[in-house]
């Protein structure tokens, strides 16, 4: 398993030392509130306030915001007060601090890697997906991909064109299947939007890079 694992304060001071002091306890804990249930949504104010990189996640009818602590070619370690979020290119690659954690690194050759902007219709991989709380490793997970068209999507209230690009999983095991959606900066090719499964007793994670890193300053 990959190294970053649950944080609590060190996580809550990192926060504030990157000029978060506007986030709440429930501003950070978003998939656990959408498990539970709960309702909690951000004003697009408090988002655009935070000083750092930071990735805002809507799941169910809860929110919550999480700054980037470390970044190093693509892969991105986002940090909540109890969760934390891993993206590699705009792929959610671990979760932690959830019920049941997810770990689904990317692989050699990998669309992610290669660019998702030039992926070809019918591509396929198969990755591998622990749930490791829930004794569960070794899981095969099927990706083909798919090229959608050139939307108008809401990003921090703001309709933008980005190009859509689809995923369906399938995960036998599981007898799991879902797709997942990727909306790419056109000028750039990176993901700036994207809904993701990352597994069976999950909500579905609506994704947002507040951001995209090197190309705008903070607001």
């Amino acid at each position: 398993m990959n190294s970053f694992y649950r944080r609590g304060p060190l996580a809550l001071a990192f926060l504030f030392l990157c000029g978060c002091n506007s986030l709440t306890a429930t501003t950070i804990e978003t998939i656990n509130l959408a498990i539970k249930g709960n309702i909690n949504e951000i004003p697009i104010e408090q988002v655009t306030s935070v000083e750092a990189d930071s990735l805002l996640i809507k799941a169910g009818a809860a929110e919550g915001l999480y700054v980037a602590q470390n970044e190093r070619q693509g892969l991105v370690d986002w940090v909540g007060l109890d969760e934390s979020v891993q993206t590699h290119n705009g792929r959610l690659t671990q979760l932690v601090g959830v019920g049941n954690d997810v770990f689904a690194p990317l692989i050699k050759n990998d669309p992610f890697l290669l660019g998702l902007s030039h992926v070809s219709d019918g591509t396929q991989v198969i990755r591998t997906v622990d749930f490791p709380r829930a004794y569960q490793t070794g899981l095969q997970q099927h990706a083909t991909y798919t090229k959608g068209p050139l939307e108008r999507i809401e990003i921090l209230g703001q309709l933008l064109p980005h190009q859509r690009i689809d995923e369906q999983i399938w995960m036998p095991q599981l007898h799991y299947k879902a797709t997942n959606y990727y909306w790419l900066d056109p000028d750039s090719g990176q993901v700036r939007r994207s809904i993701q499964h990352v597994a069976p007793d999950f909500p579905a994670l609506d994704i947002t890079v507040t951001r995209l890193p090197n190309t705008e300053p903070p607001k």
